[in-house]
């Protein structure tokens, strides 16, 4: 079975959260293609070193160049 890929936009807020809590514990059947947050740079690092999406986007520019 192919893995679904998946954009989560708001990758930080609970929802998310919740969506990647999803996606982790099935790892056969999804793959993070891409992520976005507004302002949670800390928080998107980590998902991105977990889930290793193709694209990661800040909403914030300002905090897109922290």
């Amino acid at each position: 079975m192919m893995k679904q890929k998946i954009t989560v936009l708001g990758s930080t807020g609970s929802i998310g959260t919740s969506t990647l809590d999803v996606v982790a514990r099935h790892p056969d059947r999804f793959e993070v293609f891409a992520l976005s947050a507004a302002t949670q740079v800390d928080l998107l690092l980590a998902q991105c070193a977990q889930f290793r999406p193709r694209y990661a986007v800040m909403a914030s520019a300002p905090h897109a160049q922290l």
